[in-house]
Formats: C-alpha cells, sequence, structure tokens
C-alpha cells in the first residue's frame, strides 16, 4: 500500500519544515518514465550541474510522488538527483547528523509533491526542462506519449505552453524512419526541415536528407537547411532591378523587323541591365 505524504512525514520518512525533504537514498526514478537520452551530452550536462551546485548554486525542490515500495518516485529533478549523487559519491555534497544518532551522516533534499494524473506528470517533464531544455527527440518521445493517453495535438500544446503547429512537426519526427532521426540526433538537420522533407517524401525522407546533407557539405556547410535545399536567393530588390532594365531595354527597341539580323541597342540601357544581373546572379 502506497503511503500518502502525511503519512510519510508522520512515520519520520519525510521531514517537514517550511518545505518537504526526503533522504537523497529515498529518490528514485521510476524505470522509462524520463525522457532524456543516456549518453554523453547528458553525463556532459549533469556534470556541468553538479559543479554548479557544488559551488553554492540554488537549484529547485524536486517534485516527486510517493513510492509503493517506499522512498518517492521523481517527476521532475532527474537531472539534479543524479547531480547530488555525483557529489555525494565523491564526499562533495554536505550531510547532517542523524537526531537519533549522529554518528550517522544523511543528505536531506527538498521537494515538492506533484499532484496529478500519469498524462499531467509526462506533460510535467516537457514544460519543465529546468535549465537543459529536451532534444527533439526527446521531445518527441514526450508528444508520443500524450498522444498514446488519447490527448489530441491542440490539447498537448495548451498544456505544454506551445502552439499547435509545433507539436505536429514534432511528432512528425517522431513519427519518421531511423534515418531521419539519426540525421536529426546527429544535428545535421533541424526537426523543422527534416519534419517537411518528410511531409513531402515520406519514407523517402532519409535518402533525401543523406543526399541534401552531402551537397550542403560539399559547399562547406555542416548541416541540411532550407536555404541549401532551395539554393541560393536573390533578394526582392535585386530581382527588382533586373526587371526594370529588361523592361527599359525592351521599351528602347520599339518595332522590330523579325527579318533583321542585327539589332542596334542602346549603350546606357545595356550597361544598367548588366549592372543588375551582377548584383542578382549568385557568384
Amino acid at each position: 500500500m502506497t503511503k500518502s505524504f502525511k503519512q510519510m512525514i508522520k512515520d519520520g520518512d519525510v521531514r517537514r519544515a517550511d518545505a518537504m525533504r526526503v533522504k537523497l537514498e529515498d529518490l528514485y526514478e521510476e524505470p522509462g518514465f524520463n525522457l532524456r537520452i543516456e549518453g554523453d551530452a547528458l553525463e556532459a550536462s549533469i556534470e556541468l550541474l553538479a559543479e554548479f551546485i557544488a559551488n553554492g548554486g540554488q537549484i529547485p525542490p524536486l517534485e516527486v510522488r510517493p513510492r509503493p515500495a517506499g522512498g518517492v518516485w521523481i517527476v521532475d529533478g532527474h537531472r539534479r538527483r543524479r547531480a547530488m549523487l555525483k557529489l555525494d559519491k565523491a564526499g562533495r555534497l554536505p550531510r547532517t547528523p542523524n537526531r537519533e544518532n549522529p554518528e550517522i551522516l544523511e543528505a536531506w533534499v527538498p521537494v515538492v509533491a506533484f499532484e496529478g494524473s500519469d498524462a499531467d506528470r509526462v506533460a510535467r517533464i516537457i514544460s519543465s526542462q529546468e535549465n537543459e531544455k529536451l532534444s527533439p527527440l526527446e521531445l518527441a518521445e514526450g508528444y508520443k506519449r500524450l498522444r498514446a493517453f488519447g490527448w489530441m495535438p491542440e490539447q498537448i500544446a495548451k498544456k505544454v505552453g506551445k502552439t499547435r503547429q509545433h507539436v505536429e512537426q514534432v511528432l512528425t519526427v517522431g513519427d519518421a524512419n531511423t534515418d531521419v532521426q539519426n540525421l536529426v540526433a546527429a544535428g545535421h538537420v533541424s526537426a523543422t526541415t527534416a519534419a517537411q522533407v518528410v511531409r513531402e517524401h515520406g519514407d523517402g525522407a532519409g535518402k533525401v536528407l543523406g543526399a541534401e546533407l552531402e551537397k550542403a557539405q560539399a559547399s562547406g556547410k555542416k548541416k541540411v537547411t532550407a536555404g541549401t535545399m532551395k539554393g541560393p536567393t536573390i533578394p526582392k530588390p535585386r530581382l527588382e532591378a533586373v526587371h526594370t532594365a529588361s523592361r527599359n531595354l525592351i521599351a528602347s527597341l520599339g518595332a522590330v523587323d523579325e527579318d533583321s539580323r542585327s539589332l542596334t541597342l542602346p549603350t546606357a540601357l545595356v550597361l544598367e541591365l548588366r549592372k543588375a544581373l551582377d548584383g542578382a546572379l549568385p557568384r
């Protein structure tokens, strides 16, 4: 039977002064709940957070809910818990004497109670992202979980403070083939561009993006963007200058004899068109 926070405080499992506190050892990560992708990037961010804490940096209380087997599950604060565990293992986290047995040193962590459904818990870790934003694929996993609860894109968007278009775009990447997701994870293409290509090419999006990446890298670019796919763009004022110069040159010709093999062009207008073209054409 899962204890309530009131009972946990009464039993001494949780301390409460201005805020509730739980022993570091009683904080647990629920298997499969955290959206973070394990890897070097996550470890590096935890290391930075640990140093921040060690240097006196203040962090918000962890949001938790009771765990049936004892202790609490973390809803929001997975990186903070790992950072404190890292410091504790290195002997750098302050511990205080136990009230009954001063020889036992304990580390108590500020927490607040989370209230809400299982879907609300997923929405919470999406909207929190304490100092470290979720990657596009981590975000996609969160949105897919909410969709599995029956939430529509509009409902997800409202809950996490984003637009419906953003949610649909991220879900498109989350549903894409592995080759597309690998390119997004590696930073070779943005989620926005990937979603657009997936909508246009479906299962062939990975091959299209792979080919576009080769083209981009050949021109010295590091990633595929809408710009690299469309090629160089010509500013509107440049195009208008070419249009005006061309129209002026044609108007100066008047009636042209189709049988004539030569034309006399006004030098000033030809130079005007040449100048406009020089400014518009890519070099």
